[in-house]
């Protein structure tokens, strides 16, 4: 996701009169300023500043309100493209992509090892008020949006009510093992969800899926074959690559789409456009992907270049990378769920079913724990 100029980002504080409810002293509140190629600065803003950036080169008001008119110091629109696209970072394109063979030969558990070593320095877990993104709250542009919408147009701003999507995303045949006991859980609280898997490389397991359909649960496609190349190809091999799945989308309907890894790039997403699909790729708040942090900065699914997304807003195993065990992953994710209902937040799960993540005992209890959270503490 290239950019004309690094981005600037800021830290921005909140006048006391204009702070949402859902608004938390202690979380990230940061804002990537767009860059003045895409959208020049106004001159000054007239009237009390509601919304200040601290950065390097000094304090700049973004919103101001005179006689109850809101001023903004950048293009919404722009701004807002922006941040949404991830145009404020880049991701880059691990080595590990170009060998000359899948990486999947090497055993899950050791991968699952090397990939705890690649995102340590990804960790959230010495993070301070001036790190960004914060994780796994970073409320800055969704304070941003929230202020402008009262303010902008001279009315409060009224948050939607959250919704809940449970998905999975199956990377090798050996999750098909935990598919189902992870399924029967759901169904027991009442819940049918969203299964994305792999349209190549290792033959999908029909019978399990066809179960999944049995029962109202739905279909995705989780990329060609897991190699992470996919996002990082031209287009007409994205194409080529998607068009290889075409069995498995239309015997299962599939409409929705999460890119192996992460992994995203404005070239997949406006193939994935052609093919009428849902985009699950981005995160709001990503310290997940081997091509680094960023995020979309957004919790409620938005549209973008004619493209749907719903952000991931509840990575649940992620914690695991950096130190938490089976048994704390529940507390560690209750206050973002918590500050998700508040602001209207979508509470947009994700596991795997693979042994090394989701598929073993001790995580099928933690996600049992967390649809007891969920769904049994519904508002």
């Amino acid at each position: 996701m290239p950019i004309s100029e690094p981005a600037q980002i800021a830290r921005i504080t909140v006048d006391p009169e204009y702070r949402p409810a859902w608004f938390q002293e202690d979380a990230g509140a940061h804002v990537p300023l767009p860059p003045r190629s895409l959208t020049p600065p106004a001159a000054e803003l007239p009237g009390v500043v509601a919304v200040w950036a601290d950065t390097r080169h000094g304090r700049l008001p973004l919103v101001s309100v005179e006689a109850e008119r809101g001023h903004i110091r950048y293009d919404w629109t722009d701004w807002r493209r922006f941040v949404l696209g991830e145009h404020y970072c880049t991701q880059t394109r691990p080595l590990y992509t170009r060998l000359p063979f899948h990486y999947h030969r090497v055993p899950g558990a050791i991968r699952h090892v090397a990939a705890r070593a690649l995102l340590a320095r990804q960790s959230p877990s010495t993070q301070g008020e001036t790190t960004f993104p914060g994780f796994p709250i970073e409320q800055g542009f969704e304070l941003l949006a929230e202020v402008w919408a009262r303010v902008g147009d001279g009315r409060e701003a009224t948050p939607p009510s959250s919704e809940i999507i449970l998905t999975h995303d199956i990377d090798t045949g050996a999750g098909y093992r935990w598919v189902k006991p992870t399924a029967e859980l759901e169904l027991a609280h009442g819940y049918r969800s969203l299964w994305h898997v792999v349209g190549r490389g290792e033959p999908p397991d029909h019978a399990v899926l066809d179960w999944l359909v049995e029962r109202g649960c739905t279909i995705g496609l989780h990329g060609y074959n897991h190699d992470n190349r996919l996002a990082f190809l031209p287009a007409d091999r994205i194409r080529r690559r998607l068009d290889a799945c075409r069995g498995l989308i239309e015997r299962y309907d599939a409409r929705s789409f999460r890119s192996p890894s992460w992994f995203r790039s404005d070239a997949l997403f406006r193939v994935l456009r052609d093919y009428g699909m849902v985009d699950y790729s981005r995160l709001d708040t990503d310290r997940s992907c081997p091509g680094g942090v960023g995020g979309c900065l957004w919790t409620k699914r938005f549209k973008l270049d004619g493209l749907t997304h719903v952000p991931t807003t509840v990575p649940f195993e992620d914690p695991l990378y950096w130190g938490r065990s089976a048994e704390q992953l529940v507390d560690f994710w209750l206050p973002k769920i918590a500050w998700l209902r508040a602001c209207g937040g979508n509470i947009v799960v994700n596991t795997h079913p693979d042994p090394q993540f989701s598929g073993n005992t001790r995580m099928l209890r933690a996600y049992d724990q967390l649809l007891t959270a969920l769904f049994d503490t519904c508002p």
